[in-house]
């Protein structure tokens, strides 16, 4: 397994890194991946999908996977970080709102794009009722414990034998993509560039861009934002994309990769 550049504690996947037909053969367990992305702050939305997966975070052979974003416009910021902290088997993938959030700390300003994207609100969620002064919001946010914890944990993408999870999509500025620049692909639309930029012939799973995207300019199936969107995931050789833009249509997409 190929974790990204960033260091992450994962050795104990290396034991359930089984090809799913030999698995069986053998008796041995099978590892369920519960692939979201983009929650986005929204906490029930999360749960009711992995519910409806059959996710069971007791159960040793089934590993939680966020494909980043999991901050941002949604109100309940501490109860996903919350969770997510809690579970013992997770993969999680930093998207472009992580970095939109390490950004707006550390510059200690709001701008404009902070409102819009919904940073402003995270920010605030960080810091509570504690501030005495503009200062003081970012200060407290930056050492929020369950940001902090889920910070340390976040890589630019995880690899496995035929699939890749990611952001956006891969860096395609170069030919060794796992060396790329993973900032800039994070804010990549993965369903324009999968039949041309490939991961080695590996199945990418992506949010960021909503799916009802490839549905509409890809299938020709459904308007993008209208009455028939569908926010399903996009699903074709090469890619599955997830993003069920959560904010507009209160649903969380959940994926089971059965390896």
């Amino acid at each position: 397994m190929v974790y990204g550049e960033s260091q992450l504690a994962l050795s104990w996947l290396s034991l359930y890194n089984l090809d799913t037909e030999k698995g069986q053969k053998e008796g041995f367990p099978t590892m369920k991946y519960f692939i979201v992305s983009d929650v986005h702050g929204f906490y029930r939305p999360l749960i009711t999908a992995l519910e409806n997966a059959g996710f069971d975070k007791e159960n040793g052979d089934h590993t939680f996977v966020s494909l980043g974003d999991l901050l941002d416009r949604g109100t309940d910021t501490i109860a996903v970080l919350d969770f997510v902290n809690a579970l013992d088997r997770k993969i999680l993938i930093k998207g472009n709102h992580e970095d939109l959030l390490d950004d707006c700390l550390y510059r200690e300003e709001f701008g404009m794009h902070d409102y819009h994207n919904g940073t402003v609100q995270t920010v605030c969620d960080l810091c509570g009722t504690n501030a005495k002064n503009v200062q003081d919001i970012f200060r407290i946010a930056r050492k929020n414990k369950s940001w902090l914890n889920y910070r340390q944990q976040l890589i630019d993408f995880y690899e496995g034998d035929d699939f890749v999870f990611v952001h956006g999509w891969i860096p395609i500025w170069c030919n060794e993509w796992r060396r790329g620049m993973w900032n800039k692909a994070r804010w990549l639309n993965g369903m324009e560039h999968y039949q041309t930029d490939r991961a080695d012939n590996k199945t990418v799973f992506c949010g960021h861009w909503h799916t009802s995207w490839g549905h509409c300019h890809i299938e020709h199936v459904c308007s993008e934002f209208g009455r028939d969107a569908n926010f399903e995931p996009f699903i074709d050789d090469g890619i599955v994309a997830l993003d069920a833009c959560t904010a507009h249509s209160g649903k969380v997409n959940c994926y089971v990769l059965e390896r």
